[in-house]
């Protein structure tokens, strides 16, 4: 399926071409939001020509597809935006069907809460059909420093990158929070061209909720410091020892059966789909590389141990075991 980057979109609008309708899709709802105000900025409707309904408003589809059938009021095109929209099948069979024969001048945005673009949707489908497709996804931290030193670079800044690592580390990937971040740390430096991860201390308002299901992620590519640091901040937070500890067990045991399911000779993707993989697994065939079979095996073993060991002997230290097991594990 081929997807419409954000970029190509805004630049056929500077040339005066609109697609007829515009899907988007993703986990980035401030990049999606951000999408839409630029669109509406772009087609520059008056009230007269403007139809906008929250997903969840009830009728808010059929009246959509109404008034994206509706010609424009002295104006070249009418603006329809659908924001939020959280619809079932009935919905997405009807979108689906004006989509078949859209009304040129009208310019059709509808943004959803789906992960990933599904063919076996037909709304999804129809849209694709005309080139209308945005995928926003997650951006990686990689992804997420470079986009950082980009816009400082273009402010005229220069953001040292522990400065931007930090950044990233407690306020996540998600743009829209990083950019507001970032602007308040210029507001803070006023004139200065430097930012420093002191700079980054003094202004962070926003600490990323640790998220406890983030954490198997992390432990699956044995990174020691990263995996320290989100098991201290999921203790820090009262998530209850054992349940942390099952979520170690449950990794090694996910990973144990990838091995063995790759030995069988089960191809990556029967694999993901075995294991129930998604999106945010992309990098876990790439990382059960760096484990033996034999090496699963055994920390497997280590971790019933441990939990032997935390339930007969209660003057253990719940937290200070689990930062031993895992420093172990790492690399």
């Amino acid at each position: 399926m081929a997807e419409l980057s954000a970029a190509v979109a805004e630049k056929e609008w500077r040339s005066d071409k609109f697609r007829p309708v515009y899907l988007l899709i993703g986990d980035e709802p401030s990049a999606k939001s951000a999408f839409l105000l630029k669109l509406k900025a772009a087609v520059r409707p008056d009230d007269f020509n403007l139809n906008e309904w929250s997903g969840e408003a009830p009728g808010g589809v059929q009246e959509a597809v109404s008034a994206a059938l509706t010609p424009p009021m002295f104006s070249p095109r009418r603006l329809v935006l659908l924001k939020n929209a959280k619809l079932g099948v009935a919905d997405r069979k009807a979108i689906a069907e004006y989509l078949k024969d859209p009304l040129p001048t009208t310019v059709l945005a509808i943004s959803v809460d789906d992960r990933r673009p599904e063919m076996k949707d037909p709304m999804t489908t129809a849209a694709s059909a005309l080139g209308g497709v945005l995928w926003f996804k997650p951006m990686k931290d990689e992804e997420a420093l470079q986009r950082l030193l980009d816009t400082a670079s273009r402010a005229k800044v220069t953001l040292e990158d522990d400065a931007a690592r930090l950044l990233v580390q407690e306020a996540g990937t998600e743009w829209g929070i990083l950019q507001a971040e970032l602007d308040k740390i210029l507001l803070f430096i006023k004139g200065r061209d430097r930012i420093s991860k002191d700079d980054v201390v003094a202004c962070l308002g926003y600490r990323q909720t640790s998220n406890p299901f983030d954490f198997p992620r992390i432990l699956q590519g044995r990174d020691r410091a990263a995996s320290l640091r989100q098991l201290r901040r999921l203790l820090a937070e009262g998530i209850e020892p054992f349940r942390i500890l099952y979520q170690i067990s449950g990794t090694i045991q996910k990973q144990l059966k990838a091995k063995r399911l790759a030995a069988a000779g089960r191809t990556e993707s029967q694999i993901a789909q075995e294991l129930r993989l998604n999106y945010y697994d992309r990098d876990f065939m790439r990382q059960l590389a760096l484990v033996s079979e034999a090496r699963l095996a055994a920390e497997l073993r280590a971790c019933v141990d441990l939990e032997a060991r935390l339930k007969s002997q209660s003057w253990l230290d719940a937290g200070t075991e689990l930062e031993r097991f895992v420093a172990v594990m790492g690399k």
